[in-house]
Order: C-alpha cells, then structure tokens, then sequence
C-alpha cells in the first residue's frame, strides 16, 4: 500500500499562499484620479473576496484618493467595484492593466 500524502502545516500553507499573492504584486499602480504613479501597495486579504486571486490598495498622496489594483475575472471586477462604490459613495473608475511581469 502506498503512503497517504501529509498536508504541510498551516504555517507552511500560509508562507506558500502569501509568497503566490506577492509574486502578482505589481511594481506600481496608477492613480484613477490624477494618474500619479504608487509605489507604496498595501496587500488586502483576498481570503474572503470571491473570485478574487489578489489585491492591493495605496492611497494618493498628491490627491487623497485610494485606488485598488484586483487580479480577478471581469464579472468579479465589476461587481467589486460596485461593492467599493456603495461603501465609499463615489463612482470607480474601472481600468486594465498588463499583468506584472
């Protein structure tokens, strides 16, 4: 009989889904207000996000504003942005980028 796998501890999985999230991290995203470029991305727990594989968060220092960068499918960004709207009252702005190399 052959030997049953072992599931690596949960320290091991976290380090492993963690190090995954970060490798999509891009160097920079762009402002949907004034289009300044940030540097300074902050990882969110895609955990309890449906669909969504990653995401980041910075806010403009120049204006103030946050902009979200999401690795997801069409349908969860535009349902996220809905989401994000209805918490903050404003209207997102929805772009595409390439994917960080």
């Amino acid at each position: 009989m052959g030997q049953a796998n072992t599931k690596a501890d949960r320290a091991t999985r976290l380090k492993k889904a963690l190090a995954k999230i970060e490798a999509l991290k891009p160097d920079h995203i762009v402002c949907k207000n004034c289009h300044a470029h940030l540097t300074d991305l902050v990882m969110l727990d895609p955990s309890q996000m449906e669909g969504i594989e990653a995401a980041f968060a910075a806010r403009c220092e120049l204006c103030n504003q946050d902009t979200w960068a999401l690795k997801a499918g069409k349908n969860t960004i535009t349902d996220a942005s809905k989401a994000i709207d209805s918490v903050t009252g404003g209207v997102g702005k929805i772009g595409v980028s390439d994917k960080p190399e």
